[in-house]
Order: C-alpha cells, then structure tokens, then sequence
C-alpha cells in the first residue's frame, strides 16, 4: 500500500463510542507527569537511564571516515590555496582572509560527500519484536490548518494501526493552538464526525487557550497533564504524513532497546502541487533519502530530532528536554524556537539514545506551497539556529551533540559564508594591488607557475564537492531499484531540470539567508505564523524579491563595467531573475510530465 492510498474504513467496534459533546475526555486516575526546566549550566543524568550506550566499532570508523578525512582534506586543500597567494613572498590580509575561508568551506563540502558515500554502504536491517507491548499517543499540533484534511490524515494512520496485528496501544491527540474561534469551532466539528464515524478508535482533542511557547508549549501542556498515561508517544507535524508500517517500525524499536529516549525516522517531502513542492520532493527522494542513511551511520545513538515523525519515551522526554527560556530579550532569547535539536541533545546528555531509522521509510512531510512560504518558514528556522550557538558550551553535552548544534547553525552561516568569499573574490579582482584578473585578463587569473594544485584542478575539485552528493544519490537510488528502464529518460530530465533549477535559485537563496542571520543579529523577531496560502501577486513577488534584484542589477553594471571579474556575471544574473524563477516554481506543475508524482516518488 502505498502513502497515497487511504486506509481502509471499518470493523467491528472494541471500545465505546466517546461522547461527542466531551472532544477532550479525560484519562482516568493521576496522569500528570512533571517536566521541569533543564539547567543549562550544569550537567544532568537521568536515573531512569540505567543502559549504558555504547559506540561500536563500525560507528567508531564510519565517525572517523565522515569527520576525519573531511578535515585532513580541508587542511591540504587549504594549504594549496595558501601556496597560490605567497608565491609573491607576500600574504595581503584579503588572501589570508580568503585562505581560512575556502579551507572553511571545502570542510563542510566534504562532509556532506562523505556522508553521501557511507550512505551507499547503508543496509536496512530486521526491526526486532518487542516482549511487550507500550501505550503509544498520537500527537497532532495545530495551529490553523484546514482541520479536514489535518486531523483527517491522523484519523487514517490511527485508523490503519487499529487493523494491524500489533501489542503496542495507539490513541490520537489533537493538540489545537488555534486561535480563531471559527476555526477551533470546525476543529471540534471535524473530531466529533470521525469519534462518530470510528467508535472504536480513541480520539481526543482539546484547545489551549494560551499558546504560550508554540509548539513546545503545545507538548509540554499535554506532557504535564496527561503523560504519565503513555510509555510513549509519536510526534507529528500538521502535514505530516505516515504509514502505520513506519510508526511501528519506531515503536518497536524503542520499545525492544530501553536505552533508546527518542527513534527518529527520515521524512521525505510529499509531491504537492506546484513545481517548487515537487522539486523539493524530488531532491528528499533521490538524493536526501541516501543522505540521511549516510548520517545515520555515523551518528550512531547520537543522532538529532527532526520535531516531528518520531516516537519518544514519554518519562524521558519529560525528566530530561524541559526548555527554559533563554535569558536577554528575542529573538536571540526567548523561547527556543528550533527546540527539536536542543531536545535530542538534552535526552542524549542525560544519558538516553538518540537513534535514526531510515528503515521507517514511509515517513513524509509536506514543504509550503510558493518560494515566498518557504523562505518565511526558513527565517523561524535560522532564528532558532542562531539561538543554538548560546548552547554550545553548555555542560555535559555529547561532542557530536554539540556539532549537531553547531551544523545547524552552520546550514545558515554558510550562506554568509559564500557571500564572503564572492566578497573577497571581487576585491581580490578589483585591479587594485594585487592584479589576478586584469583589463586584458578578465577571464583567466594569474597563478604561480607551478603550484601544489592547479587552479583549473581545484575548480574541478570544488564543482564535485557541491554535486557529488546529488550524483551518488542518483547512484543509490538506481543501485535500489527504484528506476525502470521506461522511466531512465524521464528521470534523465527530471534530474537535469532540478539541477538547473537549483544553480539559477541559489544566488537568491543565499542572498536570503544571509538577510534571515543578518535580521536575527539585528534583534528582529519573526515569531511563528501559519504557512501562507495561494499564489503570490506579481506585485508581492515584486516587493519581496527587490533586495537580490537590484544586488543582481548593481553586480551585473560592475562587471561589464571592469569593476569585478566577469566570473561573477553569472551570480549577477540568477540575481536579477529571481521574480521570474520565484513565478515559475510557484505555478501549478500537476499537469507538467517533469517532476510529477510518478517521476518524484
């Protein structure tokens, strides 16, 4: 069965019908469950975890693989640069700047390459039965969304977990946080038809009438009240969508190995409807799938939390991820909005596992609809990742939690990063001191004759790095099977497309990502909305692209006027088509033969 088929409806009823007027039944007995702060100044055990984790030998390699070659490469690669700019026995502090910069970046090229290869060596593996079953909670937070299709989708997986042959006992939980009071009164209308439609399924719903904190707050008021009820329980996002072979597949999991605090699967990003939607499902599907299972590898039970698609153990999560705010004022302080890898660093410092699961494959998630929706969902993203760099000396942390930490905060600073190194390019050719390229020489710079490793080699080099991941995900992708012979020039096309599209979107990318750390540094909260709904105006496009459009426009004046090195030209020009590409992936693509459903999934 697949993710795009429903569940089937019926059987005979086990349990009673709930009351339809009560949409928030109450568990019997004393289910509240403590979830104090964490002090984030000094170190914390758990009791509870009596299992000792320990790194085994293929873990221990495969970490020294993805971490340390990387770096020994970065280090010569590096050195290389280095030899380039002293060949005139002079080093210029844009040089040495430029030097630090490119062995920087060519670190975190590497990891992503090595990740890709040990992804290849990924195997999925039989998921052990556990002895016993455990209570499992459904949680569904909301915070808007159409209520049909939200808490319609959490009903089939519910739904279908009832019609499995399994120990373990599943209930949902709408945890609302919507504001609007027409939209909670179609929350309750849409609970209160499937508790009719399912009496034999437990549905329960309720809406905070403060949402304090987001998300976080959302759990934590469930966790608190009615927690102790439940062993553990299974977090999803408002799209989140997934199989009841994937969320056994977590449960058995945690519940076979009582070291585990948290079992994460890997979601990949359901085909939506317009071309940005099913680009992004593309690129999860055939290159982030082998991705993750490279990480997998090396994280071993040190791995992180997504926020959803993942089953917790409830009296772990409570004893060791309670999130106090961050002293000073927002958006540096304040609630922690990423908290998702605080979390998993916070179970695994108390001495929990953190365990990834690619086995749990039919996991997805939905990506918003325009480039607009997406780009304001990832500025909440980079506030809270800017908030990780506050947490990474905080005492007793695993060293691979705090680089999990410091990655994500990485995923935005690497956008400044390049924009940097451009910087420094630009300068480097201005034709002021230092003359690599020239009036007469604005195509080809000026190098040592003999240097360690030749510009053109490390040019190579370079375009492997940012494509080699893409092109070993291809290689897993057809090494499993997923390609038919009828569909190898569809995907040909498909991949091409996605590639294209992704070069001519970067620059914007960047330029907005640097905006989104720039905007956090300045003291500019974002706070936490809804994703947007339809197409964006022209006008709207218009307005929010302005910034990288005339950065494209200024750029492009200075290089035809030998003022920057021609080399740039092509930044200068995705640039200034950024409303063009920004229209384009935000239009309908269900009718388009690239990347349709059957070619993305």
């Amino acid at each position: 069965m697949t993710i795009f088929q429903r569940f089937p409806l019926a059987r005979a009823a086990k349990t009673a019908l709930p009351d339809p007027a009560d949409p928030a039944p109450q568990p019997q007995g004393d289910a509240t469950l403590a979830m104090p702060n964490q002090r984030f100044d000094a170190p914390f055990h758990d009791p509870a975890a009596t299992r000792r984790l320990h790194l085994t030998p293929a873990v221990a390699l495969s970490r020294l693989l993805c971490l340390g070659l990387p770096l020994a490469a970065s280090v010569t690669l590096g050195w290389a640069s280095f030899d380039w700019f002293t060949a005139d026995d002079q080093l210029t502090w844009v040089e040495g700047s430029l030097v630090l910069a490119t062995g920087f970046a060519y670190f975190w090229m590497l990891l992503s390459v090595m990740s890709a290869l040990l992804g290849l060596l990924w195997r999925p593996r039989a998921i052990a039965k556990p002895l016993a079953g455990v209570d499992c909670a459904i949680l569904l937070p909301m915070y808007g969304e159409a209520p049909t299709q939200t808490i319609g989708e959490a009903v089939r997986l519910l739904r279908g977990l009832s019609l499995t042959d399994t120990a373990h006992r599943f209930s949902l939980h709408v945890l609302s946080d919507t504001r609007d009071a027409a939209a909670v009164s179609a929350e309750h209308a849409v609970v209160r038809l499937a508790q009719s439609q399912n009496p034999y399924l437990a549905i329960q719903y309720r809406n905070r009438t403060d949402n304090a904190d987001y998300k976080t707050g959302n759990l934590r008021e469930w966790v608190t009240r009615t927690g102790a009820a439940h062993e553990a329980m299974l977090v999803l996002d408002a799209d989140s969508v997934m199989s009841p072979a994937a969320v056994l597949a977590l449960t058995d999991t945690l519940a076979s190995d009582g070291s585990l605090g948290l079992v994460q699967s890997i979601p990949r990003v359901l085909p939506g409807d317009t071309l940005w939607q099913r680009m992004q499902s593309f690129a999860s599907q055939v290159y982030g799938v082998n991705l993750a299972r490279g990480f997998t590898l090396w994280t071993g039970t040190e791995g992180n939390f997504m926020g959803h698609n993942a089953v917790l153990r409830t009296r772990a999560f409570a004893a060791c991820a309670g999130l106090p705010h961050l002293p000073g004022r927002r958006p540096l302080g304040g609630c922690i909005l990423s908290h998702d890898f605080v979390e998993a660093a916070l179970l695994r410092r108390a001495g929990w596992g953190v365990k990834m699961l690619p086995e749990a494959a039919d996991s997805f998630e939905d990506t918003p609809a325009t480039l607009i929706g997406y780009i304001r969902r990832d500025r909440r993203w980079c506030q809270g990742n800017m908030q990780h760099l506050r947490l990474l000396a905080m005492p007793g942390l695993h060293p691979l939690s705090r680089f999990h930490l410091f990655q994500g905060a990485m995923a935005y600073l690497a956008s400044v990063w390049w924009l940097f190194l451009l910087g420094l390019w630009a300068v480097l050719g201005d034709g002021s001191a230092i003359r690599y390229f020239s009036a007469t020489n604005g195509l080809f710079p000026i190098w040592p004759d003999q240097p360690l490793v030749t510009p053109v080699a490390m040019a190579g080099l370079v375009a492997a790095m940012l494509l080699g991941p893409k092109l070993i995900g291809i290689a897993a992708y057809i090494r499993d099977g997923n390609l038919p012979a009828a569909r190898a020039l569809p995907f040909a096309a498909t991949v091409l497309a996605e590639m294209v599209l992704s070069m001519l979107m970067a620059p914007m990318l960047m330029v907005h990502q640097v905006r989104a750390v720039l905007r956090t540094w300045a003291g500019f909260d974002g706070g936490w909305a809804p994703h947007d709904q339809g197409r964006p105006s022209l006008q709207t496009l218009l307005r929010f692209h302005a910034t990288e459009t005339w950065l494209g426009v200024g750029l492009t004046a200075l290089a035809l006027a030998g003022f920057v090195t021609p080399w740039l030209l092509p930044v200068a020009i995705c640039l200034c088509l950024s409303v063009p590409l920004a229209a384009l992936v935000s239009c309908d693509a269900q009718r388009l033969p690239l990347f349709s459903a059957r070619a993305a999934a």
